[in-house]
């Protein structure tokens, strides 16, 4: 990990307004600030740089603002704790709404700063500081941050980032975000600022479940025939990931999880009843519908899960949940998914609700799962089609100890049966708003985040997510982050393809026309030169396998040696999408 080293001894003196707010983010313990500069925080920038020495919040750069807040999230993914991202004014706000957005849904902590050209309008240069000042900047990400303020002084400085750091570690956790005045950065400090002793202002547990509901929930459970646990979002911490087993062991239970969340649960337990999944799969769905009991753990769609609108879902299973994420509900966003019916509702936390119950059952034997669990059953290996399962595989036996690897992001069709899950750091779930173009950053940010958790990073990410924000791979050359990206690039926006299918189908038009349109082809991206060019190692286009497994052991070996590799390797989709185009027959 490098950071900028600055010349000479930093200034220790508190002096400016700009000063106050460096100070802050180090006491609030924030190791790192990735962000994309701008004059609107021209003083916070010199505050961390002259005043703090670039160290203890140490500055990453990136090259774009959606990648700083998206670095921040990936870290946050990481180690479950929250990293600092400073976006210019309000268009570097407006950049990076995307990934604020990916991370407020992800109920990921991320502390964001800001600014905004001086409120004092005399203070204002001509032209760009007007442009670059809102009355209300904040507003433009209020729905999506958990809290925003834009003080006025010092101390009210002081008082906004300690309440927004508290809001964003309490759970259910969320971005925040605080706007600096410009004028006010610059303006030199006429008082000395008294800073708070931070061990006084430290976030809650989160909620236990009250006492008569683990015991109703328990006496459910424990009647049950055919309990079914969901384990949605989960924390970083093995112990609860060894309860989760337990509660599972003990009750007999099946579980499912959703690929959206992360590794919450060992997935080639016998008690896992079918890989995880993006969208409720058929044997899942089987499942879902024998079960006699169902308990859900922050569950993303409880509703969607059991009650499909498009049918299939003919539970009758008694209900449990334990949830949050209600207190992050409002009416700006649908993110709360449909309401479910449920029969016993515990607002609390998940891991504390998992804990009462262990505690409520009490001791006993272990019991075998009443389902016998679904595995993938592996396709022969075509030497001259390179398919997903093909890289799992491949990634798996080229690594000497696959649980030292942690995988920042993973394609939809990613086969957890061929590489399981086996720790909280296996896989570290998708970007929460299903915002393209952020695998770049947030496997960046994760990469971070694993040098602190003694594991090496992987991603799988798609092509059109990847050339979104594929420049992101800049900042950890720079920072020397190492990371493997490998690219399943099907040369389209083949999930968009597929829509168009749909459509086609259901109103009798040609589907052969699907491609247009989506195909990223004519011209092709060389994406080993574009990883080459932001200074990572490029390595593709890989088509066979014979060069898939030259790939995989070359990239793992820079990855080992704490470089940065992107893989190109060409994954055509399972049937022929060959078809006419304005210029003969389509490049695929």
């Amino acid at each position: 990990m490098y950071l900028d080293k600055p010349e000479g001894q930093p200034d220790d003196k508190v002096a400016w307004s700009s000063d106050v707010a460096a100070q802050m983010l180090r006491r609030l313990g924030f190791k790192y600030v990735s962000l994309n500069p701008g004059a609107s925080y021209r003083g916070l920038h010199d505050s961390i740089v002259n005043h703090l020495g670039n160290v203890d919040p140490g500055m990453l750069l990136c090259l774009h603002e959606d990648h700083a807040v998206g670095v921040a999230h990936g870290y946050a993914k990481a180690t479950g704790k929250p990293m600092a991202a400073i976006v210019h004014s309000n268009v570097g706000l407006m950049h990076g709404m995307m990934a604020i957005w990916n991370a407020f849904c992800d109920r990921a902590p991320v502390f964001i700063m800001g600014a905004t050209g001086p409120v004092d309008s005399h203070q204002r240069r001509p032209w760009i500081d007007w442009i670059h000042t809102s009355a209300d900047q904040g507003g433009m990400v209020r729905d999506i941050v958990k809290f925003d303020n834009q003080p006025s002084s010092p101390e009210a400085t002081v008082d906004a980032m300690l309440r927004a750091n508290l809001m964003m570690r309490t759970e259910p956790c969320a971005p925040t975000y605080i706007c600096l005045d410009a004028g006010l950065q610059e303006t030199s400090l006429s008082r000395e600022v008294t800073f708070p002793d931070m061990s006084r202002f430290q976030p809650p547990a989160p909620p236990r479940p009250a006492k008569a509901d683990i015991k109703r929930a328990a006496e459910l459970l424990k009647g049950a025939k055919k309990p079914l646990i969901l384990f949605g979002r989960g924390n970083h911490s093995i112990e609860d990931w060894n309860r989760r087993v337990q509660l599972a062991e003990r009750l007999g239970a099946c579980v499912l999880t959703d690929l959206k969340s992360g590794s919450v649960f060992p997935t080639d337990h016998p008690a896992h009843s079918t890989e995880p999944f993006n969208q409720v799969s058929k044997t899942a769905r089987d499942v879902i519908n024998a079960a006699d009991v169902i308990v859900a753990f922050e569950w993303l769609d409880l509703a969607g899960a059991l009650n499909p609108p498009k049918g299939g879902g003919n539970t009758t299973a008694k209900v449990i949940a334990a949830s949050l994420d209600q207190h992050l509900h409002n009416g700006a966003h649908m993110v709360f998914q449909p309401t479910p019916t449920v029969d016993l509702f515990m607002a609390a936390g998940a891991e504390a609700t998992v804990a009462d119950l262990l505690d409520e059952l009490g001791a006993g034997a272990k019991k075998e799962p009443w389902f016998t669990a679904v595995r993938r059953t592996l396709k022969p290996v075509n030497p001259e089609r390179i398919t997903v399962e093909q890289i799992a595989t491949t990634l798996k036996a080229n690594m000497k100890n696959p649980d030292d690897y942690s995988f920042a992001a993973l394609c939809r069709q990613w086969p957890c049966d061929v590489f399981p899950f086996h720790s909280p750091s296996s896989y570290l779930g998708k970007d929460g708003g299903g915002g393209i173009g952020s695998g770049g950053a947030l496997s960046v940010g994760a990469a971070l985040g694993n040098i602190e958790m003694g594991k090496k990073t992987v991603a799988v990410l798609g092509d059109g997510d990847f050339m979104m924000g594929g420049h992101a791979v800049w900042t950890a050359v720079k920072h020397q982050i190492p990371v493997m990206i490998v690219i399943n690039n099907n040369q389209s926006y083949f999930n968009d393809e597929l829509h168009q299918e749909v459509v086609a189908k259901r109103r009798n038009r040609p589907v052969g026309n699907r491609w247009i349109g989506q195909a990223i082809s004519g011209p092709g991206i060389d994406i080993a030169k574009f990883a080459e060019a932001q200074g990572a190692n490029g390595i593709g286009p890989v088509k066979t396998q014979a060069e898939l497994d030259a790939a995989i052991a070359k990239g793992l070996s820079i990855l080992d040696a704490g470089g940065v590799c992107v893989i190109d390797v060409r994954v055509p989709p399972g049937e022929d999408r060959a078809a006419a185009s304005s210029t003969g027959v389509r490049n695929v």
